[in-house]
């Protein structure tokens, strides 16, 4: 039996309540070390949750020699520094996706792990999501035929009225933080148009702060700095293009949606849960001009027999999606076949983003290549 990896996981909210039951779901992967900023908080979090080790300075769990893996959970501008002590002292990284605060942030982490050597992930739970796994089945297998075109919306109304859900999320408003909508949840959604329809050549993009204030159950009020909607349009490498909307402001509108078109068939990925996550993205099919029809996602997707989830744990429905990934990611550590998306693919993906504002700004189409030249090697 292969040696036991062990982990340092770097937030005691996100990283507890998402990362840990997926990580806990994995044979042969224990959770050894947790970090906050804060002795009390740190020590909190490894008595509540059975861990052994509590750190609340990042650079002293990443010299632990007896951790394998740095899983870093933190907000955008934050992580850098945290990512970068974790790939000098050797250690396998895994990220949450709104992977920088900067391109150039983006490029220090993809450039240090490259000289590291180390394997890289990133928590992009769409591109995992059982659903739209299904969908690059069908890509692969030439149901779709050539992917032609895409169309995708997410909409999470996290700032709209008092919602407690929203709550938690004050961060957002401060472009410091790495932080808005297109960032965001554009994040998510880039990560999953590229893993189906490849590379990103050019973008054009418009993005707008329709909420001038967040007003949240406590009576505060937040004015925020960053755009709340965008509508993007991309050109792929292969050829297809894809319009691709997010907000987080819009009033009654919560959901994904996603009509992904190829010259055979069109497939259509819908959620009308806050994120499309889990069980909650449901599939269909349409040929022709046939109706559209239900498409069953297969049990090896939705249940994969090497992972030990609860059928009803009490994590988040993005447990789900994030474990299959921390799963391959495991395996490429064991000499398995690469992970996505990795720290290349973040990198291009801070590159789409960085497109996007320089687009938004300019009113004009921005070419990938014209942000930054291409990776090195």
């Amino acid at each position: 039996m292969a040696k036991p990896l062990k982990v340092g996981v770097i937030s005691a909210n996100w990283g507890m309540a998402a990362h840990l039951p997926a990580w806990h779901a994995i044979e042969g992967v224990e959770v050894a070390a947790v970090c906050t900023s804060r002795r009390e908080t740190a020590e909190a979090a490894a008595a509540r949750h059975g861990i052994t080790r509590a750190y609340w300075d990042h650079h002293a769990m990443a010299e632990d020699p007896d951790l394998d893996i740095i899983d870093v959970g933190t907000r955008p501008d934050l992580r850098r520094d945290m990512v970068l002590a974790a790939l000098r002292a050797g250690k396998h990284v895994f990220a949450a996706a709104n992977f920088a605060a900067t391109l150039e942030a983006a490029n220090d982490m993809r450039n240090a792990a490259r000289a590291a050597g180390v394997v890289t992930a990133l928590d992009s739970t769409l591109a995992h999501n059982a659903a739209h796994r299904r969908i690059a089945e069908l890509i692969a297998d030439g149901t779709l035929g050539r992917p032609v075109s895409a169309l995708a919306r997410l909409s999470i109304p996290l700032f709209q009225g008092a919602q407690p859900v929203g709550d938690g999320w004050r961060w957002f408003a401060k472009a410091a933080h790495g932080a808005s909508a297109m960032r965001n949840l554009g994040t998510h959604s880039l990560h999953l148009l590229v893993a189906l329809l490849g590379p990103v050549e050019a973008v054009s993009c418009l993005g707008l702060t329709a909420l001038p204030e967040w007003r949240f159950p406590s009576g505060d009020r937040v004015t925020p700095e960053v755009e709340d909607t965008a509508h993007l349009l991309l050109r792929f490498e292969g050829g297809a293009i894809a319009s691709l909307v997010v907000g987080w402001a819009v009033p009654g509108l919560v959901g994904w949606r996603l009509e992904l078109a190829g010259d055979k068939a069109t497939a259509i990925a819908v959620s009308e849960g806050y994120f499309p996550a889990g069980d909650s993205v449901t599939l269909a099919l349409g040929e022709g001009n046939a109706p559209l029809r239900p498409l069953a996602i297969p049990e090896r997707l939705r249940r994969p027999e090497r992972l030990h989830l609860p059928v009803d744990g009490p994590f988040p429905p993005q447990t789900r999606d994030i474990a299959p990934l921390m799963l391959s990611f495991v395996e490429r550590i064991r000499g398995g076949a690469p992970v996505q998306p990795d720290f290349e693919r973040a990198w291009h993906i801070e590159a789409i983003l960085e497109a996007a504002r320089q687009a938004t700004a300019t009113r004009r189409e921005v070419r990938i290549e014209d942000v930054t030249p291409p990776p090195p090697g």
